[in-house]
């Protein structure tokens, strides 16, 4: 499965990749900022995106919106990650187009059964 990780921490991006890199059936894709991002969205295709909601603009929320807008992207599940847990920042996620909701901090090791668990 093709996954696109959005994080502008480099700290997060490499703790990811450690945790993945020996999954096969994890292709993982890499971006440390919003722009980043929507370069990729034009050229690629992804299974699973994880999106920083947090980062200097364009932030998570515009990735999600590019990415729904765009019909290659239409068949991709879309994980908002956060450190905001409220309900209301839930639904507005939701309400956006994101799947699902990753509270941060998670567990890197626990990952890849996660995103198995969404493919």
């Amino acid at each position: 499965m093709k996954v696109l990780f959005v994080d502008d921490e480099t700290d997060i991006r490499e703790l990811i990749e450690l945790a993945i890199m020996t999954e096969p059936d994890i292709e993982p894709t890499f971006a440390g900022s919003g722009l980043e991002a929507l370069a990729l969205l034009e050229s690629q295709v992804f299974d699973i995106m994880l999106l920083d909601v947090m980062m200097p603009p364009p932030d998570g929320l515009d990735v999600l919106r590019a990415a729904r807008a765009n019909a290659d992207q239409s068949g991709a599940t879309i994980v908002m990650c956060t450190a905001r847990t409220s309900a209301e920042s839930e639904e507005e996620f939701r309400a956006l187009g994101a799947d699902h909701v990753l509270h941060k901090p998670f567990k890197p090791l626990k990952l890849a059964d996660y995103l198995r668990g969404l493919g």
